[in-house]
C-alpha cells in the first residue's frame, strides 16, 4: 500500500490494519446485528450522497434554532408571536415553535411551519422585499436542542417548505405574524424557538417578538423582542460527523472509493468548521452554541482522527487536501492545550464546564490522546499523549469514586466512559497499555450494571420483551442506551475477568442489545468492530444498593423477575452539578411498569430547562415564600442513614432548604408481602408547602385523603395521605423524558400549612390485586409527637407505622394490637406484662411493625 502524503505510517493502523480487513468484513457479513448496523450506516451514507448532489456541504444543515425565553407579566391571558426581519440581505425561516417552559410542554401554534404555505399567518412586507416559499433542505430535520436525548425512533417529519425573505435595501423590513392569540398563564415562563438560516449577516437582523394580551385580547404594553440574531449559519461540523464515519465504514467493508471521496470532502469541511468555531469560542467565551467547546471538540477530534486513519490511504486525497487537513488537525490539537480556550489547569471551577474534574476535560484529553496515537509522526504527539494519560490518571484517582461512579449523573458517567473506551482500546492496541484492568475503570462498568433500572415492560412497546434501562436522575433520560458500552468493552475482559464479562453481556442483552453508537458525536466504527455475540453471560446479583458519593439509593425487590419486578431510586446527593432541584426525588417501577418518574431532562438552551431542573418537576416538597411563590429547594443534601433487609429497605436524608428550620425525608420500601412505599417528610418551618407527586398515568380519582392514578400496563398508583389531614390537592401536568407512550406525567400537589409534615403511603396495585386501607390509631395511647397508623390489605394482612416527630425518644403503648415485631429489627418492643407491650421509638424515627 502506498503511504499517504505527509504520513510516516502505513494506514490504516489504528483500530485495524489492512491485514485484518478480510476478517472484519467476514464478521460483519455473518453477524446479523452487525450487518443490520452496517446496513443502517450504508443507507445514511447513501442519503447524504443524494443530498450532496443538490446542495454544497455548507448548505446541508444551514439552520440554527434561536431560543427566546420570557416570563409573562401579570394579567396575561394570551400571547401573539411575530418574527421581524430587518435590513438588506437574505434569510430563511424554517419554523417557529412555542413551548410552556414552566411545564416543559409544547404549545400548539397555528402555522408553526410552512407545510401549508402561509396559511394562518399575516405577512407585512416592504414593496421591495421578495418573499417566497422554497423546498426545505434536509438539515432542518436534524436540528435538536443541545443536551436533548435523541428520539428513540423516527420523530416528527420535517416541514416540506421554508420561507425565503430577500431585502435589497437596508431600510427594508418584513414582519411575519404567526397564528392567532394563544392562551398563556400570567407569571410563567415560555420559550419561542425560531429556525433560521443566514448565508451572511443582514444589515439589520432577525428577532422574535411577543405581544402579551389580557382576557379581552387587548395588548399589555409594548411588544417584547428577543435579542437580534444576525450571524451566518453554515452547516455545523457535528451535522456531518456520523455521515463521514458511515462513508469511511462503507469504504472499509466494500472498498468503494467514491465513499472515501465523499468522506474526504466532509472531513475537510468538519475540521475547518471546528477550527473557526474554536477561535470564536476562545475569543468570546462560553455561549449557547457549545458545539465548539472543548467537550464536543474533544469528541469530534477523536472520531475524525479515526476516520482519517480509515481513508488516508484510499488515494482520494491530493497533496493540497492532505496538507490542509493535517494542518487543521495540528491547529485543533494545539488549541486543546491552550488554557485561554479551556482551563484544564484548575483543580476547582465554578461549574461543570471547566477545570480538571469536568467531563469536558475528560473528553478534551481523550480526544487529544486519540489524535496523538493516530498521528505519531507529529512533533507534539508524545507530549499530547503524556498529557492525556496524566489527565485520565488524575481523574481516575480524584474524580471517579470508590464505587466507580463519575460524580454527575448516568448521562455523564456514560459520556466519559464512552470516550475513555476508544482511547483505552487504542492505547492497548498500539502501546500495550491496558487501562481496562484499572480497578476504577472496572468499577465504572460495574456502576452501569449495578444502577440498572429493572425490566421495564412499557419502554419497548407491546411486542418487545421487558428491558433494563438506566436511571433518569439529573441530566439523564432512561432510554439513552448506555448499555452499548458494555458490549464494546466486554471482549477486553473475557480473559482477565470472565465474571465481569459475563455480567456485562447479561446486562447488555436484557438492555435491548444496543450496538449503534448514539447520542452526541458518535463513532460509527466502534459498533462494527468491538461487539461480540459469542461471549457467555452471567447474571449479576441485583440487590438494593447505595452509592453514597453520587447520592443514589436503589431499592429492589430481589433478583428481578422480568414481568413482576419492583425498583425505586432515591436521590440524596452531595453534588450540585447540572443544578437540578431534586433532593429527595424518587422514581418507582412496580410489576415492571413505571409509575412515578423523575422528569429526566430536555434541551439545555431551548427553554424547557426551566421545567426539568425545577423542584416542581420532581417528587419533592416545595416551600412557599412571602410572596406566595413556590420556591425551588437546595441543589444538594445529606444522606443520614441507609438500611437494607429482606423485609424492609429504608433511607433518611437531611435536606437543607432555606425555608425550613429543619427538614428530613424518610423513604421506606416495605416488602414482607406488601410491596408498598412510605414517605415521611418531617418538617419544622413557618412556611406553607406543597408535596409534589408525578404519575405516568392517563387519569385519576381523588378524594380528600387519597389519589388513585391510572398508570400504564393496567397498573394503578394509590397515594394514601395520612398527613396532613383535610388535604387540598391540585392537579396539572408536566413533561417527562424517556420516550414513553405518554410525553407528560400527571402532576398532583398536596398542599400543607406552615410546619405541616407529610406522611404518604404509595401503593402500586395491579389489575388483579387488592387495595389497602390506612387508619390512624388515635385512642389516647400516644405521647406528643407519636403517631400510629394501621395499614390493612383487603386480603387480611396488616402492619403498623409508628412515627416519632418529637425531639426525644419516647415509649408508646401497643396494647390490644397483639404480639408484634419490628421489620428489619428497627425498633425495640418491651413487654412488661403479657398484652401490654410498648415500643421505644427514637426521636425523629419511623418504624414498621407486623404481627409475630
Amino acid at each position: 500500500m502506498n503511504l499517504p502524503h505527509g504520513d510516516e505510517q502505513i494506514r490504516p493502523f489504528g483500530c485495524y490494519n489492512q491485514e485484518e480487513l478480510a476478517a472484519i468484513r467476514s464478521r460483519v457479513q455473518r453477524t446479523p446485528a452487525l450487518m443490520k448496523e452496517y446496513s443502517r450506516q450504508q443507507k445514511l451514507a447513501e442519503q447524504f450522497a443524494v443530498d450532496e448532489l443538490s446542495a454544497p456541504l455548507e448548505a446541508l444543515g444551514a439552520f440554527r434554532v434561536d431560543p427566546f425565553v420570557f416570563e409573562t407579566p401579570p394579567g396575561t391571558a394570551y400571547v401573539q408571536l411575530r418574527v421581524h426581519i430587518q435590513g438588506a440581505g437574505e434569510a430563511r425561516i424554517g419554523w417557529i415553535k412555542l413551548s410552556h417552559s414552566q411545564r416543559g410542554l409544547p404549545v400548539v401554534l397555528e402555522g408553526a411551519s410552512f407545510e401549508q404555505g402561509l396559511a394562518g399567518r399575516l405577512l407585512e412586507a416592504d414593496t421591495q422585499a421578495k418573499v417566497q416559499l422554497l423546498p426545505l433542505t434536509a438539515g432542518l430535520a436534524a436540528l435538536q436542542p443541545s443536551g436533548a436525548t435523541p428520539p428513540a425512533s423516527g420523530g416528527e417529519a420535517p416541514a416540506a417548505q421554508c420561507l425565503l425573505i430577500r431585502h435589497p435595501a437596508e431600510a427594508a423590513g418584513t414582519l411575519l405574524h404567526f397564528g392567532a392569540a394563544v392562551p398563556a398563564r400570567a407569571g410563567e415562563h415560555y420559550a419561542v424557538q425560531t429556525a433560521l438560516s443566514l448565508a451572511a449577516p443582514l444589515s439589520g437582523g432577525i428577532r422574535a417578538g411577543v405581544t402579551f394580551l389580557n382576557e379581552a385580547e387587548q395588548p399589555l404594553g409594548d411588544v417584547l423582542y428577543s435579542p437580534l440574531f444576525n450571524r451566518p449559519t453554515p452547516t455545523n461540523w457535528s451535522y456531518l460527523l456520523e455521515a463521514a464515519g458511515a462513508d469511511a465504514n462503507v469504504y472499509m467493508i466494500s472498498g468503494d472509493r467514491s465513499c472515501a471521496e465523499r468522506c474526504v470532502r466532509k472531513l475537510a469541511y468538519i475540521l475547518a468548521d471546528m477550527r473557526q468555531g474554536m477561535d470564536l469560542f476562545k475569543r468570546d467565551g462560553w455561549h449557547d452554541d457549545d458545539t465548539y467547546g472543548a467537550v464536543h471538540i474533544g469528541r469530534g477530534l477523536a472520531v475524525t482522527s479515526v476516520i482519517y486513519d480509515q481513508i488516508a490511504a484510499s488515494g482520494q486525497l491530493n497533496p493540497e487536501e492532505q496538507a490542509l487537513i493535517l494542518e487543521n488537525f495540528r491547529y485543533i490539537a494545539a488549541m486543546m492545550m491552550d488554557t485561554g480556550y479551556y482551563r484544564y489547569d484548575l483543580t476547582q471551577f465554578p461549574d461543570e464546564k471547566g477545570g480538571k474534574r469536568s467531563n469536558w476535560n475528560a473528553d478534551r484529553a481523550t480526544g487529544l490522546g486519540v489524535y496523538a496515537l493516530l498521528f505519531p509522526q507529529e512533533a507534539h504527539a508524545a507530549e499530547y499523549l503524556k498529557h492525556a494519560c496524566s489527565v485520565i490518571e488524575w481523574q481516575l484517582e480524584h474524580v471517579v469514586d470508590g464505587d466507580g461512579a463519575w460524580p454527575e449523573n448516568i448521562r455523564y458517567h456514560g459520556a466519559v466512559l464512552h470516550r475513555y473506551f476508544l482511547f483505552f482500546a487504542l492505547l492497548k492496541r498500539l502501546k500495550g497499555v491496558d487501562y481496562f484492568q484499572h480497578n476504577k475503570v472496572k468499577g465504572m462498568y460495574r456502576f452501569l450494571i449495578g444502577t440498572a433500572v429493572t425490566h421495564d415492560r412499557i419502554q419497548g412497546g407491546a411486542s418487545a420483551p421487558p428491558r433494563l434501562l438506566t436511571p433518569a436522575v439529573g441530566d439523564a433520560n432512561v432510554h439513552e442506551l448506555w448499555f452499548r458500552l458494555l458490549a464494546y468493552a466486554a471482549p477486553f475482559y473475557s480473559g482477565p475477568d470472565p465474571q465481569l464479562t459475563g455480567e456485562m453481556i447479561w446486562t447488555w442483552r436484557r438492555g435491548g442489545e444496543p450496538i449503534q453508537d448514539t447520542g452526541a458525536y458518535p463513532c460509527p466504527l466502534v459498533a462494527l468492530l468491538y461487539p461480540r455475540d459469542d461471549l457467555p453471560e452471567i447474571e449479576p446479583e441485583m440487590r438494593s444498593a447505595y452509592y453514597p458519593e453520587v447520592g443514589y439509593v436503589i431499592f429492589r425487590s430481589g433478583q428481578d423477575q422480568p414481568e413482576h419486578a419492583y425498583y425505586a431510586i432515591y436521590e440524596a446527593s452531595p453534588l450540585t452539578y447540572h443544578a437540578h432541584h431534586d433532593e429527595g426525588q424518587f422514581s418507582i417501577w412496580a410489576d415492571s411498569v413505571p409509575l412515578t418518574l423523575d422528569s429526566g431532562t430536555g434541551g439545555y438552551y431551548n427553554g424547557d430547562r426551566h421545567w426539568f431542573v425545577s423542584g416542581a418537576a420532581h417528587n419533592v416538597v416545595q416551600f412557599v415564600d412571602a410572596d406566595g411563590r413556590l420556591r425551588d429547594g437546595p441543589l444538594c443534601s445529606s444522606c443520614e442513614e441507609v438500611f437494607f433487609s429482606e423485609e424492609l429497605d429504608y433511607t433518611r436524608s437531611w435536606i437543607p432548604d432555606e425555608y425550613a428550620a429543619d427538614y428530613r425525608r424518610h423513604f421506606v420500601f416495605i416488602k414482607a408481602g406488601f410491596s408498598v412505599y412510605l414517605v415521611w417528610d418531617q418538617i419544622r418551618s413557618t412556611a406553607a408547602s406543597v408535596w409534589n407527586l408525578h404519575t405516568l398515568s392517563t387519569g385519576a380519582e381523588m378524594d380528600a385523603q387519597s389519589i388513585s392514578a391510572h398508570c400504564l400496563g393496567g397498573m394503578r398508583l394509590n397515594a394514601l395521605i395520612a398527613e396532613p389531614t383535610g388535604a387540598v390537592i391540585t392537579t396539572g401536568d408536566g413533561a417527562v423524558g424517556g420516550a414513553y407512550p405518554l410525553a407528560a406525567q400527571q402532576h398532583f400537589r398536596i398542599h400543607g400549612g406552615p410546619g405541616s409534615d407529610y406522611l404518604v403511603l404509595l401503593h402500586p396495585q395491579g389489575e388483579d390485586s387488592s387495595g389497602v386501607e390506612l387508619a390512624r390509631l388515635d385512642d389516647g395511647r400516644n405521647e406528643a409527637g407519636i403517631r400510629l397508623y394501621k395499614v390493612s390489605q383487603q386480603g387480611g394482612g396488616w402492619f403498623i407505622v409508628a412515627v416519632n416527630g418529637s425531639a426525644r425518644a419516647q415509649q408508646t403503648s401497643l396494647a390490644g394490637l397483639g404480639p408484634l415485631r419490628a421489620l428489619g429489627g428497627r425498633g425495640q418492643i418491651v413487654a412488661a406484662d403479657p398484652g401490654k407491650e410498648t415500643l421505644i421509638i427514637e426521636a425523629g424515627m419511623l418504624y414498621v411493625l407486623v404481627p409475630r
